[in-house]
C-alpha cells in the first residue's frame, strides 16, 4: 500500500520526532541537574526556590528553540537580507557587544527574562537604521543615501557615547551629563583619557565610518509596506513579550508566595531593562527634557534652624556645644562589623526572658565581657537606611541625591589610608545595593551574592547566602588581610522577617525550646551558634588580636508584627524605631573603658564615635555624638520613620510627626525642623559647610 518513498519519509519524520523528544528529555534532565545541585545540602530543601530556578531556565531554553527555529524557516532570506541591510547589521553587532558588557557588568541572571530582553533590545536599537534603509532602497537616490548614512553614524556615536558613560557609571546617560556638559568637564574628559583610549575611540569612529557600505542595484525593489510592518512587527512583539513577561513572572512569584525573590526580582528588572533601553532615543530625551531641580536650596532656605530651635537642640542633646574629643593616635588597625539583619536587641535572652537562656547563650556572654550599650537604638529602617544612619551619621537617606561627595565612615577612613569592604549576603539587585551603596556610602571594595556565587560559594536560598557561609568566606578574606588595616563590614540575612532561616537539626536544638512554634527563637539560635564558631576560627587563625575590634549590631530593629510582638513584651520597645545590640569586642578593650552601657544612643552616633577611636576628626555633617565622649547635654537616641521622628532620653520620650500641625510642645516642633534642616543641608554641596556654621 505505501511506496518506498512513503517509508522514507514516515521513518524520517519519525526519526526527526525521536530526535526532538530525546533532545527535550537531555535539556530537561540538564536543567534539573543544575537547578538541583543549586540548593544540594539546604535543610529543609527550598522547593520554591528550586521550581523558580527550574521553570525560568525551561523557559529560557524553550524561547531560545522558537527563535532558532524562526531563524531556520526563513534562512533563505537572511543572507539578501542582512547584505542589503549591512549598517543596521553593524550597528547591530555593536549592540550585542555592549549587551553582552551590560549583563557582565551588572551580573544578570542568564535566564528566561534576560533571554528576552536582548532581540527586544537589539530591535530597539537599529530599527531607527533599518528605517532609514527601508526608505532608501525605496528610492536610491543621493539625498536619501546621505539621510541614511547619517543616521547611521549618527546613533553610531550616540551609541559609543553612552557605552562609555555606562562604562563609568553603570548607567545609560542621564541628564546630569547634558547639564555638566561644558568646557570644563570637556577638559576633564579629554584627560581623563589615556592616549591607547584615544587611539581606541578614533580607531572605532574610523571602523564605523568605512563600515557604511551600500549593495549595488537591485532588479527588484523591497516591498516597503511588507517591510516596513515586519520591522515594526517585530520590534513590537519582542518588546510585548518582554515586558509582559516581566509583569507575569512578579505576578506568578507573588502568587508562589516566593516574595523574597519577588523584591529581588523587581529591583533585577530595573537593571534588566537597560538592555531594552532604546539608547539613540534615551539620548535624545535627556538631552532635551531637562528637570532642573532647585527645591533642595529653596527648602533650605525656608527650613533654616532658628535661635529657638538649636536652644531646645541643645537641651535635648541633638546638639551639642563641645567639639568631639579625637584619639592622638588609632587605638585599632582593624575594625570588622558584623552586622545582624533584623535583630532586636531584646532577642537575646540577658534582655529579655522570654527568650530561653540556651538560645543566645554566646551573645549573652559577649554582652558580659565586652564593652556594650544597653539602650542604643536603630536610627531609622529598613536595612539601606539603617545603614545610611550608620555609615553616613544621617537620619534621612534619598537616593537621588548624589552621594558620592558626601561624607562617610568609609571615605573618612579611606583619606586616611584605610581600606574598606563590604560582604552583602542579599543579591546585588536588591534594592540596587552594588550601585547605590558603592555611590552613597563610598566603600572601596563591594561583593555580594553573586560574587560569592563566582567565587564557587554554593547554599544560597531565600533572601540570600546564610551565616554560615557568610563568615566562611569572611575569615578566607581576613586572612589574605591579615596584618593591613582596614574596615570590614559583613552585613548578614537570616534573620529576615517574616520567618528566620535556620538550618540546626531537631535533635542538636536544646530541650528547652526544640519543640518551641516560635521560628525566631531558633533563627536566634542559628545567629548564635554561627557567631561563636565564626570567633572560634578567627581566635585560631590569628585573627583576634589587641589591634582589631569587632562590633556586632544590627541594621535594624524588626518591623512591627508576627512573632516580634510575642517575644517583645513591652510596647515602647516595639515601636517603629526601638532598641538593637551594640557589642565591642577585642583583646584590648582599654580603649573602650570610657563606654557606659546605660547609656542612650543610636546608629548615628557610631560612625563619628569610630572615627574618633581612630584618631580622625568626623565630618562636620554628622549629627551623632562620641560615645567615649562625656558632653554637658543629656545622652539620646534619635531615630526617624515614616514621617516620625523619634526621641529617647532617661528623662523624655516622644513621638514626632514631622508635618504635625499642632505639635504637642516645642520640642516637637524644632525637632521636626531639625530633621529637615540636616536632610536638605546634607543634600547642598560640601562649599556650603564653610558658610554656615552646623
Amino acid at each position: 500500500m505505501f511506496s518506498t518513498l512513503d517509508w522514507k519519509k514516515l521513518l524520517g519524520r519519525t526519526g526527526r520526532i525521536v530526535l526532538l523528544v530525546l533532545f527535550c528529555a537531555a535539556v530537561f534532565w540538564a536543567e534539573n541537574e543544575h537547578a538541583i545541585a543549586l540548593f544540594k545540602g539546604i535543610e529543609p530543601f527550598p522547593f520554591g526556590d528550586y521550581m523558580e530556578r527550574l521553570v525560568n531556565a525551561l523557559l529560557r531554553d524553550v524561547f531560545v528553540l522558537l527563535l532558532a527555529g524562526l531563524l531556520w524557516f526563513r534562512r533563505k532570506r537572511i543572507p539578501d537580507r542582512l547584505w542589503r541591510y549591512e549598517p543596521a547589521v553593524v550597528l547591530g553587532v555593536l549592540y550585542l557587544v555592549f549587551a553582552g558588557f551590560i549583563c557582565s557588568k551588572m551580573a544578570l541572571d542568564p535566564f528566561f527574562l534576560t533571554t528576552m530582553a536582548i532581540p527586544a533590545g537589539l530591535m530597539n536599537n537599529v530599527v531607527i537604521v533599518l528605517l532609514a534603509g527601508i526608505w532608501f532602497h525605496r528610492n536610491p537616490i543621493r539625498r536619501n543615501e546621505v539621510i541614511y548614512f547619517t543616521i547611521y553614524y549618527v546613533c553610531a556615536v550616540i551609541m559609543l557615547t553612552d557605552m562609555i558613560y555606562f562604562w563609568q557609571t553603570s548607567m545609560h546617560v542621564q541628564s546630569i551629563f547634558f547639564r555638566n556638559f561644558n568646557i570644563y568637564s570637556i577638559e576633564g574628559v579629554f584627560s581623563s583619557f589615556s592616549k591607547k583610549e584615544w587611539a581606541g575611540i578614533v580607531a572605532f569612529l574610523a571602523v564605523m565610518w568605512f563600515a557604511f557600505r551600500l549593495p549595488g542595484p537591485r532588479r527588484h525593489k523591497p516591498n516597503t509596506p511588507w517591510a516596513l510592518m515586519v520591522v515594526l512587527g517585530y520590534t513590537m512583539a519582542f518588546n510585548l513579550l518582554y515586558f509582559s513577561g516581566s509583569q507575569l513572572g512578579l505576578f506568578a512569584l507573588h502568587e508562589s508566595g516566593l516574595w523574597s525573590e519577588e523584591q529581588v526580582e523587581k529591583s533585577r528588572r530595573e537593571f534588566r531593562d537597560m538592555l531594552v533601553t532604546p539608547i539613540v532615543p534615551n539620548f535624545v530625551g535627556k538631552a532635551v527634557f531637562k528637570k532642573e531641580k532647585n527645591q533642595l536650596r529653596t527648602a533650605r532656605k525656608t527650613r533654616k534652624l532658628t535661635e529657638k530651635d538649636k536652644d531646645l537642640m541643645y537641651r535635648l542633646g541633638v546638639m551639642r556645644h563641645e567639639p568631639f574629643q579625637v584619639n592622638r593616635k588609632p587605638a585599632y588597625d582593624r575594625i570588622v562589623l558584623i552586622i545582624f539583619e533584623s535583630v532586636h536587641r531584646d532577642y537575646l535572652h540577658i534582655y529579655n526572658k522570654n527568650i530561653p537562656k540556651e538560645a543566645t547563650p554566646y551573645l549573652d556572654g559577649l554582652v558580659r565581657t565586652y564593652p556594650h550599650i544597653d539602650h542604643y537604638y536603630s536610627s531609622a529602617i529598613p536595612t539601606t537606611e539603617g545603614l545610611n544612619a550608620t555609615f553616613r551619621s544621617q537620619l534621612l537617606f534619598d537616593g537621588d541625591i548624589d552621594g558620592r561627595d558626601k561624607p562617610s565612615l568609609f571615605r573618612s577612613l579611606a583619606q586616611h589610608g584605610y581600606e574598606s569592604y563590604f560582604q552583602s549576603a542579599s543579591s546585588r539587585y536588591y534594592n540596587s545595593e552594588f550601585r547605590e551603596y558603592t555611590e552613597q556610602f563610598g566603600m572601596t571594595h563591594y561583593e555580594a551574592r553573586e560574587d560569592l556565587e563566582k567565587a564557587g560559594y554554593t547554599g544560597a536560598s531565600g533572601w540570600g547566602f546564610h551565616n554560615d557561609q557568610m563568615y566562611k568566606r569572611m575569615l578566607e578574606q581576613l586572612k589574605k588581610l591579615k596584618g593591613q588595616r582596614f574596615i570590614y563590614v559583613t552585613k548578614t540575612l537570616d534573620m529576615h522577617q517574616p520567618y528566620p532561616y535556620y538550618a540546626t537539626k531537631w535533635e542538636d536544638t536544646p530541650e528547652s525550646f526544640r519543640n518551641n512554634q516560635i521560628v525566631t527563637i531558633h533563627g536566634m539560635y542559628w545567629v548564635d551558634q554561627t557567631l561563636q564558631h565564626f570567633f572560634s576560627e578567627a581566635l585560631k587563625e590569628g585573627l583576634f588580636d589587641e589591634r582589631t575590634l569587632y562590633i556586632v549590631t544590627s541594621d535594624h530593629n524588626p518591623h512591627s508584627g508576627g512573632e516580634y510582638t510575642k517575644l517583645v513584651a513591652d510596647p515602647k520597645d516595639r515601636q517603629s524605631i526601638a532598641p538593637i545590640p551594640l557589642i565591642f569586642i577585642s583583646k584590648n578593650v582599654e580603649p573602650l573603658r570610657s563606654l557606659r552601657c546605660s547609656t542612650y544612643a543610636s546608629q548615628v552616633d557610631l560612625a563619628p564615635t569610630l572615627l574618633c577611636l581612630m584618631g580622625i576628626q568626623p565630618p562636620a555633617r554628622f549629627i551623632g555624638r562620641n560615645l567615649l565622649q562625656d558632653y554637658y547635654e543629656p545622652d539620646n537616641a534619635l531615630g526617624f520613620f515614616g514621617d516620625k521622628a523619634y526621641y529617647f532620653s532617661r528623662s523624655l520620650s516622644f513621638v514626632d510627626k514631622v508635618d504635625e500641625p499642632y505639635p504637642a510642645h516645642d520640642y516637637e516642633d524644632s525637632l521636626a525642623n531639625f530633621v529637615m534642616y540636616t536632610y536638605y543641608r546634607n543634600g547642598l554641596p560640601l562649599k556650603d559647610d564653610a558658610k554656615e556654621k552646623h
